[in-house]
């Protein structure tokens, strides 16, 4: 498993699995994120008064998209676009990034939005 970046620590006691790695959601995680789903991230053409927020697509088959993800550290949000679903998730506290497979995006009640690789997207609340 990489070295984990002393800008985005694991939390320690989350993960039952050593290959899966959880952080905060937070500025750091953004980049994280999009090495986990194979993606880039950039910023969106819109911000937030006191911080950025961050756009990735995730392509599906064909390599077209399939999901569109706006991350919004700042406020603890992350809105997906996948077909004609619309996902708004608040209040979230930590990822979990399984590499190559999927992120986890959960809140402090144990709800979680999950973002695959291929665009597969599942909530659980």
């Amino acid at each position: 498993m990489p070295e984990t970046p002393a800008s985005a620590p694991p939390i320690d006691g989350l993960s039952r699995n050593p290959r899966i790695r959880t952080v905060p959601f937070d500025m750091t995680a953004v980049e994280l994120i999009a090495q986990c789903l194979g993606v880039e991230a950039s910023l969106a053409p819109f911000r937030l008064p006191s911080s950025a927020v961050w756009q990735m697509m995730v392509p599906g088959s064909g390599g077209r998209p399939q999901a569109m993800l706006t991350l919004w550290p700042g406020i603890r949000r992350i809105d997906v676009i996948a077909g004609p679903a619309t996902i708004v998730f608040t209040d979230l506290r930590n990822v979990d990034l399984v590499p190559e497979v999927e992120v986890q995006f959960r809140r402090a009640n144990r709800e979680l939005l999950i973002v695959a690789r291929g665009g597969k997207v599942i909530v659980r609340a």
